[in-house]
């Protein structure tokens, strides 16, 4: 949700293994839907994402969109 209120939903698929000491690694597709019309682009637009959590539970995301 932006300050503005606009909001955006999310629906993704894809697939994670685990590493060692409890930490995991996914990789996958997101596909976005909005309402809103600032943020309407989005309704055709594909991310492909990376996302770690470390053995202390840290995580991070990296999402770029394909073209």
């Amino acid at each position: 949700m932006t300050q503005d209120g606009d909001m955006i939903i999310w629906k993704g698929s894809g697939v994670g293994k685990f590493k060692e000491k409890g930490a995991l690694s996914y990789r996958g597709i997101l596909y976005y839907r909005t309402t809103s019309q600032k943020l309407a682009r989005l309704n055709s637009a594909v991310g492909v994402f990376e996302y770690e959590v470390d053995p202390e539970g840290k995580t991070q995301t990296k999402i770029w969109e394909w073209k």
